[in-house]
C-alpha cells in the first residue's frame, strides 16, 4: 500500500483514487439547479447507485445541506428514476419539502432503548 500523505489529499488526488467502475455510474446521471423553492439553487441529480447493485437515485440537495433521496429498483429502474427527473425538471410534478419540520426550538421525538 502505498504511503498516505501527513496532508488532506486535493481535490484531483481523491478523484483520481477513486473507482473507475463508480465514477463511470455517476457521470451516466444528470443533474439541474432548482430554484423554486428559494433563491438559493438546489441541485437534483439522477445517477446510477454508486455501489453498482442496479438500483437508480434520485437525489434533492437543498440549500441549506439536507439530501433527500428517492431510490428505484427492480425491472426498467433505469427509465423511471429519468422519468421522474424529467417530470421534475419540467415541472410536470413538483415535490413539497418543508423548511422546518419540526418547530423551532423543540427537539425531536426520540426512540427509547432498554
Amino acid at each position: 500500500m502505498a504511503d498516505r500523505p501527513d496532508r488532506p489529499l486535493t481535490f484531483e488526488e481523491a478523484v483520481a483514487v477513486q473507482d473507475p467502475a463508480r465514477i463511470a455510474r455517476l457521470e451516466n446521471g444528470e443533474s439541474f439547479k432548482d430554484r423554486s423553492l428559494s433563491d438559493f439553487y438546489s441541485e437534483v441529480i439522477v445517477h446510477e447507485d454508486c455501489e453498482g447493485n442496479g438500483d437508480w437515485i434520485v437525489d434533492y440537495f437543498d440549500d441549506d445541506g439536507g439530501c433527500y433521496v428517492t431510490i428505484f429498483a427492480g425491472p426498467e429502474c433505469e427509465k423511471r428514476a429519468r422519468d421522474y427527473f424529467h417530470a421534475l425538471k419540467s415541472k410536470r410534478l413538483t415535490t413539497i419539502r418543508t423548511p422546518e419540520p419540526y418547530p423551532a426550538g423543540k427537539p425531536r421525538a426520540r426512540r427509547k432503548t432498554k
